[in-house]
This record gives structure tokens, C-alpha cells and sequence, in this order.
């Protein structure tokens, strides 16, 4: 399993080192074994890198991070490295990350590492020496991730085309099946001969290369990875199609899941880490690229989060620069060395790095390869892609354009919220609909077109015209853009017609894959409220694509033949053959004949995802019954092009003459005056209240899966295989960097107390995804079911208090009765919150708000209104909108009066919905206080974790390290425990947090002035 977060933590301390080399330099030389002492302290004489903290938990996870790499029985002598060369030639000490236990030796060692050596260069060298080790050793783990899920997709891949070749569709194939067994068979043979081996075995037969200094524990196995990979290239490729165990697959996709989480943090890291102490000799810096520019090769879908995140660093006020070379639909400006003069005058010096990173993830993410001539940058190590094959221009073309294209539809989706601004707030609502119905337009013409008309191309035409819906097929659905933002759940819900979500395993998430676009509903999309800008719902009609992001069937759909030309058909290896390029070949002729490749799933027969049997006939009458009677309309009112386009100058049915008309109009008046209309009674409506089912549809709307199935009954694309919904927000003119950090955090804790507190003091967290796009606009995964507490209050007829309403919704509270333990266990979610009674909400209510209130108390959360505070159907609270955190407050936060100074939101009303401290009257007081010092130890556990998660997000946020060190330390002391778990010190403290909350004057102040200056109840 990769381990992201002790890679930062311990790339976060090399890197602290390096910005204080010059202190490390007056150290004196550590002669000893570094991991003899028993007492790491002791041995560096109170230095700060040597000290440690203590930890008061004695159930530890000992092999927390004992999956980063394994222990070696060695150690290191100074006395054999007396120049840098011998610091390259030494032969390889076991890769090893010591395990983060609780006395945090790891430190001491990678520093006695680093002054084992006497002091001047070489200390310098160990310490490149240490991080391009660390690298390598993440490196490695991400190969072994790989290989598993590319052996479950080449198992996938191939159990479809056999039941293919052999299913009825096809029933004389039979030889096919043969002819492909055959072909599997000679290729496995050939492979175990060495003689077909894929790039990626490649790397794992290497020489031993890799360790060019490490620090190994003593007394452990030697891990030899090498040796690893020569006994898994010796299995044959045949044996290789057997799938993964659940457990692996499992294992893959939450490590993968988990890189993807951590991309901020990752960008932050080689944006603003020191740069090599000896760059001519080893430059971890450039390693960590060229990591980060191997995924991007290898999963596109990564790439384009990670572009984004760039964006915002570097801006894109420079591609005004270069708009008239702009290629329409490859969202791609390749900048000349000469043209960099112009870029870099446009947004400072100081953002180079980025810039050039941008450039090579641009192109790596789009292309499928790099230029190191255009961008001046490095060729991809061979230690981590030797040598990586190109793709055909024909297929790279076709890459290019698909996910171009993906992120246009995300840029074009915030431009729209960024120019709503400008309208007048009378007219929002049409203009987002209008926009939503051209972007509609867009989509179905990318899609009869097959991907030959991007989305960008402008041809003047309106919502309404060519392509119309009826000239969308189910077969064309293929060509669609896909939906890059993945949802916390296992996947986007389906109503009626696909309702089965998944228990969120690998086998789940993979049959699924990421989405394709098909049709937003513009009719549900509303401008939702903002003082200063412009955010917007969105329901947004998907489907299944059963692929992952790196598969190139996503972006060759429907592409008959591959479309080589002479030159990339000779420099591609066939079956059973592999041309060994030699360093002198590489030089000589690697520039002038590129390797080329073509991807290993476009080799097998495409299996349609978007539909089945009988499926494409059933979308396509769909979609001529939605629009048929529409479109033979304008056909009989209007010319096909040009002429009058308003009904108003000729309507269908007019008066033969004007005179006609002033007849028929005092006709009318005439009728009138003599039948005026009676008043019509009203009924007298008499003062009642609504209670359970009624206030829950009356407050929150229909329920979320009877809203999406209504959708999908009307959709024209509702019969599409693997129809979801996507439901999402998008937040345009602000930063939203911050807001995603907190949603890690909370993430993070949320799996944490599933995994290691009981079920009966474990809070709950509803964590949703947000993407960030570029530096002011991001997607927001939208909570169904859930309304703001405001809303709730203003929606409830007759509303008196927050407790009053819950015992109205969910029945007033029993006095004796089952547990509501006992209630947990015998309860089945109806979805709708019907069934669940007020001892079940209010238990909701109370592990919901503990979870909350931990979070604000440790990233110091602001502008807690309750316009930003959510609840559901089921009585659960979820916090939104964290762009104030850390230190930052509102403008009237500023003002002493209005000043958030309790540690979290914890409102008379709330207090008053748990019953307060009587325990025996039902309050539940008491128990909120056990499971906050639950939570809280739970927390303090894993407190490096969150420390490093903060630290290395905020290093570019801020663009100061010493600020994000000191913040970070904040956090790490907020997180501190202040004794031994259930000792009374612990306690204490824990009861003077709740007591300062519950008493705060600051937070009824800022209620009060939210109400009156917004109108949030």
C-alpha cells in the first residue's frame, strides 16, 4: 500500500534540513553507529532535529508505515565515503522508512545520516542523496500499485472479448477465440524468454541503480528490490491475466484514490521544496518531476487535476500572450524558449518553476509525451519510465482533443458563473439556463460530429438550433466528453432505473469507471444565493463508462483502425520481439526515430458500455418523441436559415387586416363589461401545522431518489445504460485551495474514526469532493437531502425552536423505551427520514456535531452562520464553506463585538436539541463530552498526518515556508493531549473547551449580526 502521508512527512523534514544546512554544517561529526543509541536525544546532544516528542498513547499502531519499505541489519560508515563519487558508487543499503512509532526515531536517524559525514559537500550530497532515495522508494510502491490494477484490467479486457467472440452477437467467430488464445499463448511464451518485455517491466529489471544512499534498521530482512522484480517478471504474462484478490484490489484503488487526495499537497512539495545542494550531481527535485510527469503520462484524468492545480499558481493571464496561435480544441499553447522572455516579464520570475512544470504536465496530459527541446526541461529518468514509447500521432491527436475538450467544459462551466456577475440579479435565473441550453448545443454537436468539432468552436449559432436532440443516437454517445470530478460515494446515483450504488469496493468503483457527459438539466440548474458572486447548482446526466481514466478506449471510441504512419509503424516492436536501445542508439538516433506504442487495451476487441441490446433504439425514439413536436414547429414557422425569427411580427394565426383586429378587441371588452368576473371564495384557512412526512417534504423537497428518477423518466437520454445523475456546485471568483485542504482534514478524521473508535462514541462526518480549477473556480460534490439550518427555520410553518422541530419532523421523545442502540441496529434508511424517530435524530444531530465541532476546533473554522451550517432529512448537521480557517476571519469578524473567539459553534439551540446536562431528563450533555474526548484522542494519534497535510498546502498558499511551519505548528499544538487518555488532566481540558463554546457571547453576537445584515435565521 502507498503511504502518501509518511512520504510527506518525512520529505517535509529532509526539507527542513536543507533550508537550515547552514546550522547542520556547525554540527560536529556523529562517529557512532546512528541506530545504536537507545536514546536518540542523548546521542545529538539537544538538538532540535534529534529531539522527539513523547506520546501518551500506549496503543499505538506499530507497523503503521512499515509497508513504506522494509529493514536492513546495516549501517553507515563515514569513513567509506571520502568523495561524492564514492557516495555513488557505494553498493546499495536496503531501502528503508522506518516505522513512525512513538518515539519518532526516524528522525534522529535520517539526521545522524546526514551528519555521519564530516562537514562541507559530502553532507551535502547525503542529503540529496536521502530525498532522491525517498523518492525512489515512492516510486516503487506506485510501480507495484500499478501492476495490480493493470493485471485486473488486462483480466477484464480479456474475460469481455471472449464472452464477446462467444456470446450470440457473434456466432461464427469461433476461430477468432482460438486465433486470440493463440496469440495470448506465443506472447506469455516469448515474455518468459525475456524477449517481450513491457516498459514497466523494463524498470523492474534494472540494475541496482536506484540506492544511492540510504538508512536501514538493524536486525530485519534485507529487501532486495530487484530480486522482487525478477521474480515477478518471471511469471508469464499468461499467469499474469489471473485477477488480483479482492484484498489487493482493495488495497490498489484506495492507494490510488489516496495519491490522487494528496495531489495539493504533492504540487506544494515540488513547487516550493529547497532545491539540490550539488544540482550537477543529484537533484532530487528534478526526480520528484519526473514522478509526478510519469502519472501524468500514464493517467491523463490525473493530469488534468493536476494542471489545474498549477494554473493556480502560475495564473493564466500569460495565454493572452499567445491566443492567436491557439489550436481550437487542444486547450494547448506550446511557448518557444524564445517566446519565455514574454511569459515570465507577464506573471514574475518567481513562478518559472511552475510554469515550465505547467507546460511539461500540459503536454504530457494531453499528448501522451514529452518536449524536452520546447520547454527546455529534463528527459523522464529512466530509473522511473526508461526510454517511454510515444503514442501515434494519430491516436495523441485523438487524446488531445478528448480531454481538451473535458477541461473546456469545466472552464466554460465557471466562465458562466464569473459573467453571471454582470447581470442584473432579476434576470440570473434565465441566463443560466440560456447558458446551460448553449452548452447542451455544444455537447450533442460534439457528439454528431464524432470529436471532430470541439466544444470551443464558435459558429454563431443559437440554444435551439442544429444539432437538436432527436439527432443524437445512442451509438454517438461515445464521443462525449467525460465528468472528471468522482464523488465521495462509490459513484453518482441513478434513480429507479440503476439504483443499486455499491458498498464502495473495488469491484464496484471498477465497473463503473469515470462518466461520460450526456445532457445537463438545465431546467433544475438556480443561481444560488451570494452577496459577491455568483455559484450555481447543477444536475448534470451521466454515463457509465465501465473505464478507468488512463484507458485509451475513452478517447478512441468509435475510431476504426489505428491510423499509423510508415515511419511510427516501423519503430514499434512486434509480437514477440523487443529492440534493446543502446546509450549510443539513444544519442545518435533518439531524436530523429521516438519509440511508438500503442496502448495494450486498444489491441483488444471494444466492448459498448453505453448500451445494450436494444438500448440505442429505445434512447433514440426517446429522444425523437422529447423533441419531435418542437422541432416540426420551428420547421413550419420559421426558414431553416435566416428570415423573421420572432412570432410576435408573424404569428401561425393572424387576422386577415387590422381592422379585424380592433373588432375583436372591443368585442372582447364588450363581453366584459357585461359578464365581469365574480370574486372568487377563498377557503378559510385554519392555523395548522405540519408534522412528520409532511414537514420533512415540506422543508427539504421531494427526496432525493424520487427527484432523480422523475429526472431520468423525462430525459430523452434516461434509457442509456449506466445513466447516473451528478449533482454538483460551481464556485467561480474565489480561491477555494483552503476549503479543499479542510475537506482532507475531514476526510481523513472521518475514516479514521470508522476504523479505530466504537461504534458507540463514534462521531459522523459527511465528507463531499471539491476540484479545484485553476486559482479562482472549483467543483463542489452537492449533499442531496440536506438544506441549511436556515433554510429549515424559515421553511417550517409555525416555527418556534430548533428542538420544537425535531419533535415535530421526527415525534416527540420517549421516555422508556428500546436503546437507541437497540433502535440503530433494528432501523433500515428509507431514504426519506420517515422511519427515523427523534431519540435516532437527535443521536445524528449529536455524533454529527461532535465530528464538526473537533474540525473547527482544530483548523480554527470562521463565519460558522447557519447559512453555512447544512442538516439532513435524518437529523445529521454538516458544515460547508471553509474559507476562513487558520487565523482568517470576515471583515466584521475583525470588530471585538462580533468576534468569533469560542473554539467551535456550539449555539444555545444546538445545546438545547441535545437536553443539555440532566442526564436522566434525556440530555445528552454528557455523552457529547465522552465522544469529543474520543475524537479527540483519535486525532492527537494521528496528529503528524494532519500536521504535514497542513504544513505542505499551506507552504504555497502562503508563499512563505516559516508562515506555514508556524500555522502548522499551531495545529499540532491545538492537537496536543494534555494527559494520558480518560486521566483527569485530559478531561479537564476537554470540559473547559465545551464549557468556553457553550458560553461564548461572540457566537450569539455574530448570529445576530448575520440576521440582520443577510437575513440568516
Amino acid at each position: 500500500m502507498v503511504d502518501v502521508a509518511g512520504f510527506l512527512i518525512r520529505w517535509l523534514y529532509l526539507c527542513g534540513i536543507a533550508r537550515d544546512i547552514a546550522e547542520v554544517q556547525l554540527l560536529p561529526q556523529h562517529q557512532s553507529n546512528p541506530f545504536q543509541h537507545s536514546n536518540p536525544s542523548d546521542a545529538m546532544g539537544g538538538s532540535k532535529y534529534g529531539s522527539y516528542d513523547a506520546t501518551y498513547h500506549t496503543n499505538l499502531q506499530q507497523n503503521h508505515y512499515s509497508d513504506i519499505g522494509h529493514a536492513s541489519s546495516s549501517s553507515v560508515d563515514s569513513a567509506h565515503f571520502n568523495s561524492p563519487q564514492s557516495i555513488q558508487n557505494q553498493p546499495p543499503i536496503t531501502p528503508n522508512m522506518p516505522p513512525l512509532n512513538s518515539d519518532l526515531r526516524w528522525k534522529d536517524r535520517y539526521f545522524k545520516a546526514v551528519v555521519s559525514y564530516p562537514a562541507g559537500s559530502q553532507r551535502l550530497y547525503a542529503l540529496d542523496a536521502l530525498r532522491i532515495e525517498l523518492i525512489q522508494q515512492f516510486a516503487q510502491h506506485l510501480r507495484k500499485t500499478d501492476n495490480t490494477l493493470k493485471r485486473y484490467s488486462s483480466y477484464c479486457n480479456q474475460k469481455d472479448t471472449i464472452d464477446k467472440i462467444g456470446s450470440e452477437e457473434d456466432p461464427f467467430l469461433d476461430a477468432d477465440l482460438e486465433i486470440v488464445r493463440a496469440f495470448e499463448l506465443a506472447t506469455s511464451m516469448n515474455e518468459e524468454d525475456g524477449a517481450a518485455l513491457s516498459p514497466e517491466d523494463d524498470k523492474e529489471q534494472s540494475p541496482a541503480e536506484d540506492a544511492v544512499l540510504v538508512i536501514s534498521d538493524e536486525g530485519a530482512d534485507v529487501f532486495d528490490a530487484n530480486e522482487a522484480s525478477l521474480n515477478s517478471n518471471s511469471q508469464s504474462k499468461y499467469d499474469e491475466m489471473d485477477p488480483p484478490s479482492d484484498e489487493e484490489l482493495e488495497s490498489a484503488y484506495h492507494s490510488m484514490s489516496t495519491f490522487r487526495e494528496y495531489l495539493p499537497q504533492l504540487v506544494s512539495a515540488v513547487l516550493s521544496s529547497p532545491g539540490a545542494m550539488q544540482p550537477a550531481l543529484l537533484d532530487p527535485i528534478i526526480k520528484f518531476r519526473q514522478l509526478l510527469l510519469t502519472r501524468c503520462l500514464q493517467d491523463p484524468n490525473w493530469g488534468i487535476e493536476f494542471c489545474w492545480l498549477l494554473e493556480a499558481e502560475v495564473g493564466r493571464a500569460w495565454k493572452t500572450l499567445f491566443e492567436h496561435r491557439q489550436q481550437t480544441g487542444r486547450r494547448l499553447i506550446v511557448v518557444l524558449p524564445a517566446e519565455k522572455a514574454a511569459v515570465l516579464a507577464k506573471i514574475g520570475t518567481a513562478k518559472r518553476a511552475a510554469f515550465e512544470l505547467l507546460q511539461d504536465v500540459e503536454q504530457a496530459t494531453a499528448y501522451g509525451c514529452l518536449f524536452p527541446t520546447i520547454t527546455g526541461s529534463h528527459h523522464v529518468d529512466p530509473d522511473l519510465e526508461p526510454h517511454p514509447a510515444l503514442l501515434p500521432s494519430s491516436l495523441s491527436l485523438r487524446r488531445c482533443s478528448h480531454f481538451g475538450d473535458t477541461m473546456h467544459f469545466v472552464d466554460r462551466l465557471s466562465r458562466v458563473s464569473l459573467d453571471l456577475q454582470r447581470v442584473p440579479a432579476i434576470h440570473r435565473q434565465q441566463s443560466l439556463i440560456d447558458s446551460m441550453e448553449e452548452m447542451n448545443r455544444r455537447l450533442r454537436r460534439r457528439m454528431v460530429t464524432k470529436g471532430d468539432v470541439s466544444l470551443d468552436v464558435e459558429d454563431n449559432s443559437g440554444p435551439d438550433e442544429w444539432p437538436h436532440i432527436s439527432d443524437v443516437s445512442a451509438d454517438v454517445i461515445k464521443y462525449s466528453v467525460h465528468f472528471p470530478l468522482e464523488p465521495k460515494r462509490v459513484t453518482w446515483p441513478g434513480g429507479e432505473f440503476h439504483k443499486n450504488i455499491g458498498s464502495g469496493s473495488a469491484a464496484e468503483r471498477s465497473k463503473t469507471g469515470v462518466m461520460r457527459v450526456l445532457n445537463i438539466v438545465s431546467s433544475e440548474c438556480r443561481v444560488l444565493d451570494s452577496r459577491e458572486r455568483c455559484p450555481y447548482l447543477v444536475h448534470l446526466e451521466v454515463a457509465e463508462t465501465g473505464m478507468e481514466g488512463n484507458d485509451a478506449r475513452l478517447y478512441t471510441s468509435g475510431v476504426q483502425g489505428i491510423g499509423t504512419t510508415i515511419g511510427e509503424s516501423l519503430s514499434m516492436p512486434t509480437v514477440g520481439e523487443r529492440h534493446e536501445f543502446k546509450d549510443e542508439e539513444v544519442q545518435a538516433f533518439g531524436e530523429a526515430f521516438p519509440r511508438y506504442k500503442i496502448p495494450s487495451e486498444l489491441l483488444v476487441s471494444p466492448i459498448s458500455s453505453f448500451s445494450s441490446k436494444g438500448t440505442a433504439h429505445e434512447a433514440e425514439n426517446e429522444g425523437t418523441k422529447y423533441n419531435k413536436k418542437r422541432q416540426h414547429d420551428k420547421a413550419t414557422k420559421f426558414p431553416s436559415r435566416g428570415g423573421w425569427q420572432s412570432d410576435e411580427l408573424y404569428p401561425e394565426e393572424g387576422f386577415g387586416n387590422p381592422y379585424e383586429m380592433v373588432r375583436q378587441t372591443e368585442y372582447e371588452q364588450l363581453h366584459q363589461q357585461l359578464f365581469p368576473p365574480q370574486p372568487q371564495q377563498m377557503p378559510e384557512i385554519l392555523p395548522t401545522t405540519t408534522t412528520k412526512r409532511a414537514l420533512l417534504d415540506r422543508v427539504f423537497g421531494l427526496p432525493w431518489s424520487v427527484k432523480c428518477e422523475q429526472i431520468r423518466q423525462a430525459s430523452p437520454y434516461g434509457k442509456v445504460k449506466g445513466w447516473r445523475l451528478a449533482s454538483f456546485i460551481m464556485k467561480a471568483g474565489e480561491d477555494i485551495r483552503r476549503e479543499a485542504l479542510v475537506m482532507q482534514v475531514i476526510s481523513k478524521l472521518n475514516e479514521w474514526f470508522q476504523a479505530e473508535i466504537p461504534e458507540s462514541h463514534r462521531p459522523k462526518m459527511r465528507p463531499y469532493s471539491i476540484m479545484c480549477v485553476g486559482g479562482d473556480a472549483g467543483l463542489l460534490e452537492c449533499l442531496s437531502d440536506a438544506k441549511s439550518v436556515d433554510e429549515v427555520k424559515k421553511k417550517t410553518d409555525g416555527f418556534t425552536t430548533l428542538r420544537n422541530y425535531f419533535e415535530r419532523a421526527y415525534g416527540a421523545p420517549i421516555s422508556q423505551g428500546p436503546s437507541i442502540e437497540q433502535q440503530n441496529k433494528q432501523y433500515t434508511s428509507s431514504g426519506d427520514g420517515s422511519d427515523t424517530t427523534f431519540e435516532m435524530a437527535q443521536d445524528n444531530f449529536l455524533r454529527s456535531l461532535v465530528g464538526y465541532s473537533l474540525v473547527c476546533y482544530i483548523m480554527q473554522i470562521k463565519d460558522r452562520h447557519n447559512a453555512n451550517i447544512l442538516m439532513d432529512r435524518e437529523g445529521h448537521i454538516v458544515h460547508i464553506d471553509f474559507g476562513f480557517v487558520l487565523g482568517d476571519t470576515p471583515k466584521m469578524g475583525k470588530v471585538p463585538l462580533f468576534s468569533e473567539r469560542a473554539p467551535f459553534k456550539l449555539s444555545a439551540e444546538f445545546w438545547e436539541v441535545l437536553g443539555g446536562w440532566n442526564f436522566n431528563n434525556g440530555g445528552l450533555g454528557v455523552k457529547f463530552c465522552k465522544m469529543f474526548e474520543k475524537a479527540f484522542a483519535c486525532a492527537s494519534l494521528h496528529s503528524a498526518e494532519i500536521v504535514s497535510l497542513v504544513e505542505s498546502a499551506l507552504i504555497n498558499l502562503t508563499g512563505n515556508p516559516t508562515v506555514a511551519r508556524l500555522l502548522a505548528s499551531g495545529v499540532k499544538n491545538r492537537l496536543t493531549m494534555r494527559g494520558l487518555p480518560e486521566s483527569v488532566e485530559q478531561k479537564t481540558f476537554i470540559m473547559n473547551l465545551v464549557n468556553t463554546a457553550l458560553t461564548s457571547w461572540g457566537t450569539t453576537t455574530y448570529d445576530w449580526l448575520q440576521k440582520n445584515m443577510n437575513g440568516y435565521q
